[in-house]
């Protein structure tokens, strides 16, 4: 028997039988995106090429929607073409009208997108974050259904773990994928350091490989200096406690900057 998973994956393929199916033209002021869609960021240079050739030629390939409430529809699979024919200011668009819950309709968005455009290693990651939240599904399951391996799937999980400056760098191409993930080993404030070296610099993965090594033997250094430190500071409490109960009057006045350690102690004879 095939698991649940498996067989939503096969909804995929009905949204392409258009060819027996009533096609309609529905007003585009009646249609919203989906909201399960995975792409974050649209080419507005590949959806103005899109445009024209439609303008040109017409729309080839019909859109498919759902019905939702209020006589309103739901994209399931064309949003690019969707958006180009918004952006002709065309009044209706040719529709193939589904009847999907939900799951499905986030399955068929999310799986049209991976299989029939480039999403960013992002978007990939988080689709594949979504499609693992469904239906109890394995990282394994997920694997065999794309045709990946396990490993392939996790290191896109991996992306996730990434802070907020360097996903947007990886949504602006302005790092690659094998850029960011040198990175995942480095904290937060590390990695923003380490991203505005690489884009300033413009370093290779190599490069910047070497660098987040550089930086984590650097703080594990400082981390080191800063506990020896710490029971330095403390064994000297010590001996000014012994000096105070033999009855000396001991003022200590401790600051540090960013380099040094200030430390001015005046005993009274």
């Amino acid at each position: 028997m095939k698991k649940p998973f498996s067989k939503l994956f096969n909804l995929l393929d009905k949204t392409d039988r258009h060819v027996e199916d009533k096609i309609e033209k529905i007003p585009v002021e009646k249609i919203v995106p989906n909201r399960f869609q995975p792409r974050k960021v649209f080419d507005n240079k590949s959806i103005k090429e899109l445009a024209d050739s439609i303008e040109v030629h017409g729309l080839l390939q019909p859109i498919t929607l759902r019905p939702i409430e209020e006589g309103m529809y739901e994209i399931i699979a064309g949003e690019r073409r969707f958006r180009a024919i918004k952006s002709l200011h065309f009044e209706n668009v040719e529709s193939i009208i589904r009847y999907f819950t939900d799951q499905e309709a986030a399955v068929i968005a999310i799986i049209e997108n991976i299989q029939r455009e480039d999403l960013s290693p992002y978007e990939e990651a988080l689709a594949y974050k979504d499609l693992l939240s469904m239906d109890d599904i394995t990282q394994k399951d997920l694997a065999h259904s794309l045709g990946k391996s396990q490993s392939f799937i996790a290191n896109k999980l991996r992306l996730l773990k990434l802070s907020s400056p360097v996903i947007t760098a990886l949504q602006n191409n302005d790092i690659s994928e094998r850029h960011a993930r040198a990175m995942l080993s480095l904290d937060n404030a590390m990695q923003y350091e380490v991203l505005e070296k690489v884009k300033d610099k413009d370093l290779t993965v190599k490069d910047t490989e070497q660098l987040v090594k550089n930086r984590l033997k650097q703080k594990e250094t400082q981390i080191n200096f800063n506990d020896d430190m710490t029971f330095l500071m403390n064994d000297l409490d010590n001996e000014i406690q012994k000096i105070k109960r033999h009855g000396h009057e001991v003022l200590c006045e401790k600051t540090e900057d960013e380099d040094t350690y200030i430390i001015n102690i005046k005993i009274k004879k």
